[in-house]
């Protein structure tokens, strides 16, 4: 029963989450790739979720040097805002996630 509220409680973020997303790509005004975003998002999502889950809390530092990595690239202030907003409520998210998946599975 804990494994469906777990998954019942993923798709719940992920639903909040996009929907937050939504909002702030059209105030950014970045209509530009939006599905591949999004895509991204619950990828990296599942990769820092995945990674606290098994006791492996180094995920984040892997995960900011792969964002650091895709970001030497020259863009503009609204790409970067957009960027840098999307990866802290997509860490921010598998943080709490992964915090509520340990209560559950005790």
């Amino acid at each position: 029963m804990n494994w469906l509220l777990l998954i019942l409680a993923y798709f719940v973020m992920e639903c909040i989450i996009n929907l937050v997303f939504h909002f702030v790509s059209r105030k950014l005004k970045s209509d530009e790739n939006r599905k591949l975003s999004v895509f991204k998002g619950v990828l990296e999502r599942i990769f820092v979720i995945s990674g606290l889950m098994l006791g492996y809390p180094h995920v984040i530092i892997a995960f900011g040097a792969l964002i650091i990595g895709t970001r030497f690239q020259g863009t503009s202030r609204i790409s970067n805002d957009y960027f840098l907003i999307g990866n802290f409520i997509s860490l921010l998210a598998a943080l709490l996630f992964s915090q509520l998946a340990a209560i559950l599975l005790n």
